[in-house]
């Protein structure tokens, strides 16, 4: 573990002197590991850019739920990581598929109504038990990594095993969060009026319409994180 790439939105020539003193060469690709220098969002950006690389995750501000490490704990990390001291903490990820189309989520998958004014109507398979006609502003499917992130605002709580699902303001049903298993098949059918399928802060959003059936699972893939 010598070669790292650094990925970050805030300066890093600090960082680049502390690694080349530790005798860490800074590549600009094929790294070894990922060092992620910011917030929640950086990790989120970095894994969909840089998949299944480690990453050592070092929090730049306090608002960073992820991030287990800051810039003055690298003195006694770098070292570390350099005598291969350290452990790969693995996180699953979400998939979900429409239409020939795919999005790939660390945190969530997200369907939410696409006019804020008005309410989506879908109804939610999981392992075959179906949840007929729910209205309201979506749903929210989080793996056990995002389960402290938006999972948490709409109703969740933090898990460790298996797929989250919560519903994003229902107006006709009382349904509470609930855990499904890790390999569970979950499917939404869209309705009426069109929504946004999102996963994780990308920017990509997949439209959806009436009639649209979106299919979510665990995903082949997972993240790669340096812990001690």
């Amino acid at each position: 573990m010598e070669k790292v790439l650094i990925s970050s939105l805030h300066s890093t020539q600090k960082l680049r002197r502390l690694l080349k003193k530790y005798g860490f060469s800074i590549v600009n690709k094929n790294p070894d590991f990922i060092l992620v220098y910011g917030g929640d969002g950086s990790v989120l950006f970095t894994e969909r850019r840089y998949s299944s690389i480690p990453k050592l995750i070092i929090k730049k501000t306090e608002i960073c739920r992820k991030c287990d490490y800051t810039f003055g704990s690298l003195k006694s990390i770098l070292p570390k990581i350099k005598s291969g001291k350290f452990k790969i903490k693995k996180e699953m990820k979400l998939e979900a598929e429409v239409n020939g189309k795919k999005l790939v989520a660390l945190n969530e998958i997200q369907l939410h109504t696409k006019i804020p004014i008005r309410a989506v109507r879908f109804s939610l398979s999981v392992n075959g038990k179906i949840f007929e006609t729910l209205i309201g502003d979506g749903v929210v499917i989080s793996t056990p990594f995002g389960s402290s992130a938006y999972f948490s605002s709409v109703g969740g709580k933090i898990f460790a095993r298996g797929i989250g699902i919560s519903f994003n303001n229902l107006h006709n049903k009382k349904l509470k969060t609930f855990i499904a298993t890790e390999n569970a098949r979950i499917k939404i059918r869209i309705i009426r009026d069109n929504a946004w399928l999102a996963a994780d802060n990308d920017e990509k959003l997949i439209s959806l319409n009436p009639k649209d059936i979106v299919t979510i699972k665990r995903s082949n893939k997972v993240a790669k994180f340096i812990e001690f």
